[in-house]
């Protein structure tokens, strides 16, 4: 953030954020601590058109059942989720996964996923060869990635490729691809290397080796403090961080359930441009700084008024659809033990259902005792087919789906659906272009923001970073930009 006192009392920047998921609340909540630290006299109004804030993460507390519409944890390897919440107070009520390991399902059997097979890429041979799903020569091939040669030239190469080159065709299909490609919810040969997972193509190009890569990571890593878990949450849901931003907020006017019908620059002469926010109310908000932590494709309906370059850039962001199925039945009606975080499946073994968390062994405190909690997820890369089917019919697929591999008896007695119609922002091959050439066309309007998970990252600690980043990038504007002369103030 900004030192102490870089303003004088007559500076005083207005910003409107667009955007009340979990980048837009992070850009106000670090927005307002840098004005604090720097005498920044600061006003914002952030406009959510949905009734409530948070974005895709939101959380159900239903007689004992804790249901998560969105992520139901946050990677602790990325901090930023974090430390947030540790700012926000909220370190006593942080909560981590209570089990690990996952299994794969495939030709209708679950197969342990060994440890060192967990990640984009494997980090153990030994692993490799006691993997049960993997046959002879796709164990070979694999082990032999030391001795693949690095590729040639800087063309951009999907994720899928990548590891296929790398690793071969079998264990990329069978296990990493639905390993990450869940994870985005896309095709993982559509999916961009650079944009998604960086660090890999760095160490083809440092290393020679996705093998050497990992080893000298794991050097690095040696006698730093590791965290207890992959994933942290928050005792009654991830939504506590959502509320915590909220509630925190001192110079934020939130205007929810109201969405904006146009925004304009105007630019008088020998004046600074102001932005003029029209809500669908009859509202008109102004500003001196305008955030879009809105949806890339819809940031770009916005724009096309005075950046028709930018707009069409935008529009060029693809999404995909995301739903899951929440499942409860009484723990003896389910025979499997359940012990690990659940399992996925590779795309040619799926069906509707492409994988399930066991929701009561990975966080026990957000069901009942005597009851499993299931999360079945839907779709997959171009299977939307789920968002036309009925919650009663969602859950009975889910139901047969699940019944032969966990050994479930009868019908659940309680389940919730939830859909995401664009759901998942697609990071295709040429991403990192992509946002070069969005920055290029962004450079005319210096008052103009843009983050969320369209752009660096879609995960909730990415998301906040992206607000932090915002932020800083609104602050040095503001110190770049300020006069003598008092600027406008928030008209709300």
């Amino acid at each position: 953030m900004f030192p102490d006192n870089r303003f004088t009392a007559n500076n005083h920047l207005s910003a409107v954020i667009i955007g009340g998921g979990v980048t837009g609340l992070s850009t106000a909540w670090y927005l307002e601590k840098a004005a604090r630290e720097s005498g920044l006299g600061l006003s914002v109004a952030l406009v959510e058109r949905e009734s409530s804030l948070g974005g895709k993460i939101r959380t159900l507390n239903e007689d004992g059942f804790v249901v998560e519409a969105g992520p139901d944890g946050f990677l602790t390897r990325k901090p930023w989720a974090y430390q947030l919440a540790n700012e926000l107070g909220l370190s006593d009520e942080v909560v981590y996964t209570q089990s690990s390991g996952a299994s794969l399902l495939l030709d209708g059997e679950l197969h342990p996923i060994p440890r060192g097979l967990m990640g984009p890429a494997p980090s153990s041979l030994r692993d490799i060869w006691s993997a049960s799903f993997l046959s002879l020569g796709g164990k070979f091939r694999a082990s032999v990635e030391p001795l693949v040669r690095k590729k040639d030239g800087d063309e951009p190469e999907s994720l899928g490729s990548f590891l296929r080159r790398r690793v071969g065709a079998e264990l990329t299909d069978t296990l990493l691809e639905p390993l990450t490609a869940g994870i985005y919810g896309g095709d993982s040969y559509d999916m961009s290397l650079d944009a998604l997972f960086p660090t890999l193509g760095q160490w083809e190009r440092r290393y020679g080796s996705l093998s050497r890569g990992m080893r000298e990571a794991k050097k690095m890593a040696r006698g730093r403090p590791q965290p207890p878990s992959a994933f942290f949450s928050l005792r009654n849901g991830a939504y506590r961080l959502v509320w915590a931003i909220a509630e925190s907020l001192r110079r934020t006017q939130i205007v929810r359930g109201r969405s904006v019908t146009s925004l304009e620059r105007i630019h008088p002469p020998f004046e600074k441009p102001i932005y003029r926010i029209a809500l669908d109310d009859g509202r008109v908000l102004e500003s001196d700084v305008a955030i879009l932590a809105n949806p890339a494709w819809d940031a770009a309906k916005l724009v096309g008024s005075f950046a028709p370059g930018l707009a069409r850039q935008l529009g060029m962001m693809g999404s995909s659809a995301a739903g899951s199925v929440y499942l409860a039945f009484r723990r003896a009606n389910v025979s499997h033990p359940l012990d690990g975080t659940g399992f996925l499946a590779p795309r040619a073994n799926t069906g509707l259902v492409t994988g399930c968390t066991w929701m009561s062994s990975k966080w026990p405190e957000r069901s009942p005792g005597n009851y499993v909690l299931l999360r079945g997820f839907l779709g997959g890369a171009g299977n939307d087919s789920f968002l036309d089917r009925s919650d009663s019919e969602l859950a009975e697929i889910a139901t047969e789906a699940l019944r032969p591999i966990l050994g479930i008896q009868g019908a659940p007695e309680r389940s919730w659906v939830h859909r995401w119609p664009e759901g998942m922002p697609q990071y295709k091959i040429d991403h990192t272009d992509w946002l070069e050439r969005v920055e290029s066309e962004l450079a005319a309007f210096p008052e103009l923001f843009l983050c969320g998970s369209s752009y660096r990252g879609i995960g909730v600690p990415d998301c906040v970073r992206q607000g932090l980043d915002t932020a800083e990038r609104v602050m040095t504007f503001a110190l770049d930009s300020a006069e003598p002369e008092t600027a406008r103030p928030a008209n709300v």
